[in-house]
């Protein structure tokens, strides 16, 4: 945990931009988000704001300055390409420096935020592209041409629309057979451990309106009865040691069969 030093000067506590953010992010948001938004946090914090703004008292950092900061980042803030950085993530950092200053109001260390009134990032215009009946129908055949069970989380995905993250921590138990429904109760995610290496972490959907049930074709359900009678895991989707697959693995394998397929 996270405690920076606090003075006291006329009534009005000062500290830096980096004290701020870890008293927020540790005393506050640590028991009231998941593990996995606690994280994201946690890395915006790291690796975008306190570079830019740890040794800035909190009286000090003026509304221009984030504002070019938000410009600066949407140009050029991945920090693995040096290129341009999604509306999204950047307007993220907005957030949660705006969250801490608000905490910063609550608990009397601050009397203004200031990323009130500031312009967030116009979100990015995305073209949603959707494979044709000719690629799709492509796909499904390798697919059922092939002995490869891990390849009907593909075909599953075709018909039901799960994220990728529902399908993997998708189990047998989440299947209603006679009725031909799934329930989506649970999703996986990757994320670093305390120990600092990557690992598959399941939890609830990000929403409540995530949670739902989806109606599967005949054709579908028959085949998931075929593969629950020989499974050895409780897993939907297993691989080739009857483990869960890896998120990672999993997208690996999709990217291999559309070069395969030409699509």
């Amino acid at each position: 945990m996270f405690f920076g030093k606090i003075k006291a000067k006329k009534d009005v506590f000062i500290m830096t931009i980096k004290e701020l953010l870890f008293m927020w992010l540790d005393n506050y948001e640590k028991e009231r988000v998941k593990p996995r938004t606690y994280s994201r946090y946690q890395s915006i914090i790291e690796l975008h704001l306190v570079p830019e703004f740890g040794d800035i008292s909190i009286e000090n950092l003026k509304r221009r300055a984030i504002q070019e900061f938000l410009t600066k980042k949407k140009k050029k803030g991945n920090l693995l390409s040096g290129k341009e950085l999604s509306s999204a993530s950047t307007n993220l950092m907005l957030t949660v420096l705006s969250m801490a200053f608000e905490y910063a109001i609550d608990m009397e260390i601050c009397e203004d935020n200031p990323c009130i009134r500031l312009k967030r990032i116009p979100e990015d215009s995305k073209k949603i592209e959707a494979f044709t009946r000719d690629e799709q129908k492509k796909i499904e055949t390798y697919i059922k041409s092939s002995d490869d069970r891990r390849l009907f989380g593909i075909l599953l995905d075709f018909y039901s629309g799960m994220r990728i993250g529902e399908l993997i921590a998708l189990e047998w138990q989440d299947v209603d057979f006679d009725k031909g429904l799934i329930h989506i109760n649970k999703t996986a995610y990757r994320d670093k451990s305390k120990t600092g290496e990557w690992e598959v972490y399941i939890d609830k959907p990000k929403t409540k309106s995530s949670e739902r049930v989806i109606p599967l074709p005949t054709c579908i359900i028959d085949l998931m009865k075929e593969y629950s009678i020989t499974s050895k895991s409780n897993y939907v989707i297993e691989n080739k040691k009857s483990e869960r697959m890896s998120i990672r693995s999993y997208q690996y394998i999709f990217e291999k069969i559309t070069e395969k397929v030409g699509v």
